[in-house]
């Protein structure tokens, strides 16, 4: 085998690694863009179950403000009178 044909079967060797690596490279990206894409989408319904959670938080602190208002305190249950039918 000539100097020239060794260079080029280096070469060529080289050059199929390299490729090799690239197609590697680029599968890792694909699984890591849909990783991501996938992420996002849950990141978004959980932001969305935070926002609902925190109006009803809202709305329960000022229900419990009014209540607080109408009576001076909220009641505690167990303090109450039996119904009459106990």
């Amino acid at each position: 085998m000539s100097h020239s044909e060794q260079g080029h079967k280096s070469l060529q060797t080289t050059d199929d690694a390299a490729q090799r690596r690239i197609d590697e490279l680029e599968v890792k990206l694909a699984f890591m863009e849909e990783t991501v894409d996938t992420l996002n989408s849950q990141m978004a319904e959980l932001s969305q179950q935070f926002d609902l959670a925190r109006q009803a938080m809202r709305m329960m602190n000022k229900k419990l403000e009014q209540l607080q208002a109408d009576d001076g305190q909220v009641k505690d249950s167990s303090q109450e009178a039996p119904p009459p039918h106990y």
